[in-house]
């Protein structure tokens, strides 16, 4: 009997860590879940293949990364060795699950210190959508709870509204987080 009293007994505390243990990484998530074909398509106005998933998983920040790539149907074949995707139009996500209660803040600050340092074009400028986010200059970056998204569009034909491209798919996505 004092045997199953200490297994029960180490099961119970087993059962009361495992919230501090799943607290100290962000959970999985699937960038490319966030956003079908049709809405980037809808978004940008051109027929986009289906979303490529690529995880980079658990950060050295604690937090789950995952990317997902639209890339323009029509621009299948581009090929410069010069220019992003061999200059094809794309629109990519990436989005971050952080450790609860975390809030990814880290997230922000470092595109803000990134713009002090002079290592991105421009500095950041905030934008009105989740609970805080920034335009960079090539993309958005939001946070909202314990998620971050990073939401970029490269247009190629209409270079001038990647901007608004972006702002508006990162914006359908934040309003569909909790």
């Amino acid at each position: 009997m004092q045997e199953v009293s200490r297994v029960f007994a180490a099961g119970v505390i087993a059962l009361l860590c495992l919230p501090a243990w799943a607290a100290s990484e962000g959970r999985e998530i699937d960038a490319c879940s966030y956003l079908t074909a049709a809405e980037v398509a809808a978004a940008i106005g051109v027929q986009v293949e289906d979303g490529v998933r690529n995880d980079s998983g658990i950060t050295r920040d604690s937090a789950y990364s995952s990317t997902c790539l639209w890339r323009v149907s029509t621009d299948r074949d581009k090929a410069d060795p010069n220019k992003p995707l061999g200059g094809a139009s794309f629109a990519i996500l990436n989005m971050m699950s952080w450790p609860v209660g975390t809030g990814g803040r880290k997230y922000l600050e470092d595109f803000r210190e990134a713009g002090r340092n002079r290592e991105i074009a421009m500095m950041p400028v905030a934008v009105n959508i989740g609970d805080e986010a920034l335009w960079w200059g090539s993309g958005i970056a939001v946070r909202k709870g314990d998620l971050t998204i990073g939401m970029s569009v490269h247009y190629v034909p209409e270079r001038r509204r990647e901007r608004a491209l972006a702002e508006g798919l990162a914006k359908t996505i934040a309003d569909r987080l909790p």
